[in-house]
């Protein structure tokens, strides 16, 4: 397979909803070959959009370079229910379309990002139960949800 799989990228709906950290790497650590490898591999799994959660518009011209519809929600340190609200309409939206393929990025895989995607299964109706939505994040990622991740997924 072409291409190098971005770090700690999964499936959360295979096929159709994935995450990772940010294309090319988080922080200092971003390379331009890296990130092209990681477009390469992106591709060569059908992704062709990206929603960033990164405060900054860090590559968003790069991805629609390529290819990739982009999408941009600033996720910041005490975001607001609003915001997260905000924020599963727009991935809803964005899903409603049967031939997107998305992937959600942050600069990092934190404790924040697993609580917007079990979040947005319930806000979308996809899932019925928050401890379910909660549960199934903690097995695709490997690790239990922090408390902060928690609170954004609403109770049904």
């Amino acid at each position: 397979m072409a291409g190098l799989k971005p770090n700690d990228f999964y499936w959360v709906i295979e096929g159709k909803l994935a995450v990772s950290e940010c294309i090319g790497g988080g922080g200092l650590t971003a390379r331009k070959i890296r990130r092209e490898e990681e477009i390469q591999w992106l591709k060569s799994q059908g992704i062709n959009s990206i929603f960033s959660l990164l405060e900054s518009d860090f590559n968003l011209t790069n991805y629609q370079e390529v290819g990739f519809r982009t999408y941009h929600f600033p996720l910041g340190q005490n975001t607001q229910k609003e915001s997260i609200e905000l924020i599963f309409e727009a991935i809803k939206e964005a899903l409603s379309d049967k031939d997107i393929k998305l992937l959600i990025h942050r600069e990092y895989l934190d404790e924040e990002v697993p609580g917007i995607l079990a979040g947005y299964l319930i806000y979308s109706k996809l899932l019925d139960d928050p401890i379910l939505a909660r549960t199934i994040l903690e097995r695709i990622l490997g690790k239990p949800l922090s408390p902060t991740a928690i609170s954004f997924i609403p109770n049904s």
